[in-house]
């Protein structure tokens, strides 16, 4: 269990995954502004859950007031802060347990995965959306809960021999370092849903919800009201 703890954490691994960040396509990050509420009223409140570096934080500062960003991991934090500072951005180090206040717009990516009770964090969630507000959920999905290392590593490979006719060589080449190394434990030691368990959990917390894919993820959008 604590070695899991250990490769779970982002401490050491904050700039590895912002620069791997933006060396990749953000296929949520271009998705996004098309779940956002219209029109979206200046004066409205918005949460990212998870929010790492600030990759949709500041996506999210284009159209609300005021943003709270929040992260477990300190060092997530202060490379937002560092790299992403908006006057109307908040980078708060919290767990989601401890937030308190009522939002607009809640938003989640690729963190829920690492939640220990996930239909009590979907709880949560619902509670911190205001009325007339909308949640948008959105995580990794797999066909197996755990993925090993070999099957992680020949897809990275598969991945770099793809970049080295389509890119710069010496870009492939530091996407592959970057994908693999601490990253790759971290992802070893990850657990994941099924897309249609997916569905199933989050739509006994959030009825109603829409689903849709985005990308190799799936997608929860739900309206409270």
């Amino acid at each position: 269990m604590e070695k899991r703890h250990e490769a779970q954490s982002f401490e050491r691994l904050a700039e590895r995954y912002d620069r791997l960040g933006e060396l990749t396509a953000d296929h949520i990050g271009a998705w996004l502004p098309s779940v956002l509420p219209k029109p979206v009223r200046r004066t409205a409140r918005a949460l990212d859950l998870g929010c790492g570096a600030g990759r949709h934080a500041v996506v999210l500062a284009e159209h609300f007031a005021q943003v709270d960003a929040v992260d477990l991991s300190g060092a997530m934090i202060r490379l937002a802060r560092r790299k992403r500072a908006r006057s109307n951005i908040s980078y708060l180090e919290s767990d989601l347990r401890d937030i308190d206040g009522n939002y607009d717009f809640v938003l989640s990516v690729a963190t829920l995965h690492h939640v220990d009770n996930l239909p009590e964090a979907l709880t949560r969630i619902r509670q911190l959306v205001n009325p007339g507000g909308r949640a948008v959920l959105v995580d990794t999905v797999s066909p197996r809960a755990a993925n090993p290392r070999w099957r992680l590593y020949g897809n990275e490979v598969r991945r770099l021999l793809r970049n080295l006719v389509r890119r710069d060589a010496r870009e492939a080449w530091e996407i592959f370092q970057l994908s693999t190394g601490p990253w790759l434990d971290h992802r070893v030691s990850d657990r994941y849903l099924s897309r249609a368990q997916f569905d199933s959990v989050y739509a006994e917390v959030f009825p109603r919800a829409r689903f849709t894919r985005v990308g190799t993820a799936q997608a929860m959008i739900w309206d409270n009201g």
